[in-house]
């Protein structure tokens, strides 16, 4: 299946509103995501190199995004994943995407599943293990699989019983973006790198956010550099036809899941009531079986049930009779 966004005169004359506005994109949709953060001009390398570091915690300095077209077709009917796929300076390779809770769909093993994909994958046949490099699967999340209240967990392989690490080869990062609220009442100037761009990638819907960002606007180079490019980008109508338009796709495409499940449920609902009649009406032959007092064809009429079924039940409670007896 080719999933393609349809941008319509509708769409069209919204984004030019947006633009003559002068609102803002929001960082959350999947496909603005994956534009600010995947796109060769300068600002969005500075941001990608910088968000890239403060997650993974040490520096990057190159990156070359190997999947930049912005909507991939799929053929096996799943939904797009607007991913960010990188190779770092030193071979480490990244996946970096942004999931809204709308779409869960068991993460833990979805993640783990991509990071196994991204292992394989970066190795050529052929090629020692010893050429293995880094392996790290980034997802930000608009909800939470932890019940703490940090912001960022990092996993590697350890050993279950006293936890020594075997490698850090592979690592998986989830950042929890619910988990900003912690920290609007933290002074501007103790905020993590990594604290930033999560209150960045929030502030398009979370006012608080914006105003702990207006804060940070003289104290980091990185605020510059992302309002810039940021700026650009909501200046740009195709920009706002993308994001208008994927959330369109996203709810057409979640309106016919519901409908198709609804669909499922009420045929469900259907076969258990009739089959639920169809227990009572089995339940009333035999108990008229029992008083002897009817034809088997009269309580065929009267339960609805085909005379061949009361046969046999009549058959069956004569060898329980007979059992019984013995």
């Amino acid at each position: 299946m080719t999933y393609q966004i349809i941008v319509g005169d509708e769409i069209k004359k919204e984004a030019a509103q947006a633009v003559a506005q002068g609102r803002l994109l929001n960082l959350k949709n999947d496909i603005v995501f994956k534009s600010f953060f995947s796109k060769e001009c300068k600002e969005s390398t500075y941001c990608r190199n910088k968000m890239l570091s403060a997650v993974i915690g040490r520096k990057v300095r190159e990156t070359k995004v190997l999947n930049p077209e912005l909507l991939p077709s799929r053929t096996d009917g799943k939904f797009p994943r607007l991913d960010i796929h990188c190779k770092l300076e030193d071979g480490s390779e990244v996946d970096v995407e942004i999931q809204n809770s709308m779409y869960q769909d068991d993460q833990i093993k979805r993640s783990i599943y991509y990071a196994a994909t991204l292992t394989h994958n970066s190795l050529s046949s052929g090629e020692p293990y010893s050429s293995l490099a880094h392996i790290y699967q980034i997802m930000f999340m608009d909800f939470k699989t932890v019940e703490d209240k940090r912001l960022h967990h990092t996993y590697t392989f350890r050993e279950r019983k006293d936890n020594t690490e075997l490698s850090d080869i592979v690592q998986i990062h989830y950042i929890e973006l619910p988990k900003i609220k912690e920290l609007f009442s933290k002074p501007a100037s103790e905020l993590s790198e990594l604290e930033f761009w999560s209150i960045l990638i929030m502030a398009g819907e979370n006012e608080k956010a914006r105003l702990l960002l207006n804060k940070l606007t003289k104290m980091q180079e990185e605020m510059d550099m992302a309002e810039a490019l940021l700026n650009s980008m909501s200046r740009d109508q195709q920009e706002w036809e993308n994001q208008i338009g994927y959330e369109r796709f996203v709810h057409d495409c979640i309106s016919r899941e519901k409908y198709a499940f609804m669909q499922g449920e009420k045929q469900g609902i259907q076969q258990g009531l009739q089959q639920g009649e169809r227990i009572n009406a089995i339940s009333n032959a035999k108990n008229l079986l029992k008083l002897n007092k009817l034809s088997a064809e009269e309580i065929a009429l009267c339960c609805s049930l085909p005379l061949d079924q009361i046969l046999v039940l009549k058959d069956e409670l004569s060898r329980e009779t007979v059992s019984s007896a013995q």
